[in-house]
């Protein structure tokens, strides 16, 4: 449940919330003022927690590094959602669909990683400063 709340949720909530964003605002370049349906909302939701699974699956993959476990985690994410996208008609099969598509998974990869890796030095930093106070602490007892 911890990891629910502490990984899965809020990468969750970030992919979705981009996407709906960056969809609006390209809908409205576009001139298609009320294409945001209740529809591509629901398969949007359905993508993200097929690939909350796949990061499931890839948890339990014992990897040699972190890196070998981000990029495995990236293509399989990122093939994902370019089949998905074709398969659900969010695109069409052109080089541009591809293109935004693809700078639109990596943006979102990168803030999502951005934001935990900020989480874990926060984290971090608050171990180490409570190490720091103990420390200071024994000292101080005679």
């Amino acid at each position: 449940m911890k990891r629910l709340l502490r990984t899965y949720l809020p990468s969750s909530a970030i992919a979705f919330t981009i996407v709906i964003l960056f969809n609006a605002v390209y809908n409205l370049i576009l001139g298609n003022n009320y294409a945001l349906s209740g529809v591509f909302v629901l398969e949007l939701t359905g993508l993200i927690i097929f690939i909350q699974l796949i990061s499931v699956v890839c948890d339990h993959i014992p990897f040699q590094s972190e890196r070998a476990y981000q990029i495995t985690f990236f293509a399989a994410e990122y093939a994902t959602i370019i089949i998905a996208s074709f398969v659900l008609n969010w695109t069409v099969p052109t080089i541009s669909s591809f293109l935004y598509t693809s700078l639109l998974c990596v943006f979102i990869a990168v803030l999502i990683d951005r934001y935990f890796s900020a989480i874990h030095r926060h984290e971090a930093d608050e171990i180490n400063r409570l190490i720091l106070s103990q420390d200071k602490k024994e000292e101080q007892t005679p």
